[in-house]
C-alpha cells in the first residue's frame, strides 16, 4: 500500500506536468489544438501599438507651446490610459519639442483607445442660434454613468454635476430655454406663445444633441442619454462608452493639438531568449534537484518530483486566472518556487516533526511580511506589478493547498 501511494502521486504529478508544461490536445475538425488555457501575456511578449503624436503647429498659438503644457498634456494621457483600463503603458515626452510617443499593446481594443486618447476633453453648452457658449469644461465638477430602470428598458446616462459658482448660471438657463406651454387669452381668444430657446450639447468639440432644461436637468446636474436596452450585450456597449466618454471629461483638457500616426511593433523577444530562458530555468530546478538529493539523500527525488509538480500547478493557475505574465510575473514565479523550495525541503529534512504545527505554521509566520507586499501589489493597476502582486498571491495560495495535501501524504507515507 505504501508502494502504490507512492506511485499514484508520482502519477498524478505526472500527468499535471504533461498538462501543464506540454498542454492536452483534441482533434478539432482537420487540426489538433491545446484545451488548455493560453496564458495571458503582458505587452513585453506581445506587439505593441506605437503612437507619434507630434505638435501641430499651424493650428496651436505660440503662447500654448510650453513645457509646461507638454507635462500637463503628458499627465492627461497617462490618466487615460490608466482609467480606459490600458495596464501596460509607457509615455515618452520630448520636452524641447512637445512630441510624446506612447506604447501600448496591440488587440482589439487599440483603435478604440487611440480615438479616445487624443479627444480634447471639451464640454460645452451652446445657444443653438447664437452659439454663445452658455456652459464650459471649467463649470464641470465631475461626470458619472448612471442607470435608470425602466418597466420595459434599461437607460444609460451620463450624469454631468457642475461646481458650485455655476450653479446659478445654470438655474438662469433652466429659465430661459425651458419649452412655455401655449395660453389662451380668453378677451382677446387669441393664442400667445414666448419665442422657445435651444440648447445644443458639444462633446470633445462635436455636436452631441439638442437639449431640453425640463428633460435633461434635475437637482442641479446634467443628464445626457446614451442609449438604451433590454439585453446585457447591448446594455453593455452602451455602458462602455458611457464610461469611455466619462473618462476623457474627467481627465482634462488637451490644451495643444496634435498630429497623430501609428504602427505596429513586433515582439522584441526573440527565440533565442526564449530558449535561454528555458536554459535558465532547467538550471535553476536542476540546482534544487541537486540541492535536494544531497540534504535528503533518497527523499530529495520526491521532494524534486513534489517541486516541479508544485511550479505545474503554478503555472496552471496563473492561466486560469487570467493573470498577465510580465518580466514582474515571472520574478514572482521565480520567488514563490524559491519559498515552496525551502518549504518543502524543511519537511522532508524535519520528517519526524509535526507538519502543520512544527513545519507550516512557523513558516506561515516568517512569511506575513510577503502576504503584507503581495495583496498591497496586487491592488495597483498597472499590469508589471499586478502581475507581480496576483503571482506572488497565488503562488502562497497554490503552495499551502499543494503542499497540506500531496506533500503531507506523501511524508506520512514514508513515516509509516
Amino acid at each position: 500500500m505504501k508502494t502504490i501511494k507512492i506511485i499514484t502521486i508520482i502519477l498524478l504529478i505526472a500527468i499535471i506536468c504533461s498538462a501543464s508544461f506540454f498542454g492536452i490536445y483534441k482533434k478539432d475538425e482537420y487540426r489538433v489544438s491545446n484545451i488548455v488555457q493560453d496564458y495571458i501575456l503582458g505587452m513585453e511578449f506581445t506587439d505593441s501599438r506605437i503612437i507619434n503624436l507630434e505638435v501641430n503647429k499651424e493650428e496651436n498659438a505660440e503662447e500654448k507651446l510650453t513645457v509646461e503644457n507638454y507635462k500637463l498634456i503628458k499627465s492627461i494621457l497617462k490618466n487615460r490610459l490608466k482609467n480606459l483600463s490600458v495596464d501596460q503603458y509607457r509615455v515618452v515626452l520630448d520636452e524641447a519639442t512637445g512630441n510624446i510617443q506612447v506604447r501600448i499593446p496591440e488587440n482589439k481594443d487599440t483603435d478604440t483607445i487611440i480615438y479616445y486618447l487624443l479627444q480634447s476633453g471639451t464640454f460645452e453648452l451652446k445657444d443653438s442660434q447664437t452659439e454663445e457658449v452658455l456652459m464650459d469644461t471649467n463649470t464641470v465638477k465631475n461626470t458619472d454613468v448612471v442607470y435608470s430602470q425602466g418597466e420595459m428598458e434599461t437607460v444609460i446616462f451620463l450624469q454631468i454635476s457642475f461646481n458650485k459658482e455655476s450653479k446659478q448660471k445654470l438655474q438662469e438657463i433652466i429659465n430661459t430655454y425651458s419649452e412655455t406651454e401655449e395660453t389662451i387669452n380668453e378677451e382677446s381668444e387669441s393664442e400667445e406663445k414666448k419665442e422657445t430657446k435651444s440648447l445644443e450639447l458639444y462633446l470633445n468639440g462635436e455636436l452631441i444633441s439638442e437639449i431640453k432644461p425640463e428633460q435633461s436637468i434635475m437637482n442641479d446636474m446634467l443628464y445626457i442619454g446614451i442609449g438604451s436596452g433590454r439585453d446585457n450585450a447591448t446594455l453593455e456597449q452602451y455602458r462602455i462608452v458611457a464610461e469611455e466618454t466619462a473618462t476623457i471629461l474627467n481627465s482634462g483638457v488637451l490644451p495643444i493639438t496634435y498630429t497623430e500616426t501609428d504602427s505596429v511593433e513586433n515582439s522584441k523577444i526573440t527565440g533565442q531568449q526564449i530558449k535561454i530562458g528555458m536554459y535558465v530555468a532547467l538550471g535553476i530546478v536542476a540546482l534544487m534537484t541537486i540541492i535536494f538529493i544531497i540534504g535528503l539523500k533518497t527523499k530529495g527525488i520526491l521532494a524534486t518530483i513534489l517541486q516541479i509538480g508544485y511550479i505545474a500547478v503554478l503555472l496552471l493557475t496563473l492561466r486560469y486566472t487570467n493573470v498577465k505574465i510580465t518580466f514582474e510575473g515571472i520574478a514572482g514565479i521565480l520567488l514563490v518556487s524559491i519559498i515552496n523550495f525551502v518549504y518543502m525541503y524543511k519537511a522532508f529534512k524535519n520528517i519526524d516533526m509535526n507538519f502543520i504545527k512544527d513545519v507550516t505554521a512557523k513558516l506561515a509566520l516568517k512569511l506575513i511580511s510577503v502576504y503584507v507586499i503581495a495583496i498591497i501589489l496586487s491592488f495597483n493597476k498597472i499590469a508589471n506589478i499586478y502581475s507581480l502582486g496576483m503571482t506572488l498571491v497565488w503562488g502562497l495560495i497554490v503552495m499551502y493547498l499543494y503542499n497540506l495535501t500531496l506533500t503531507q501524504i506523501t511524508i506520512k507515507t514514508i513515516k509509516k
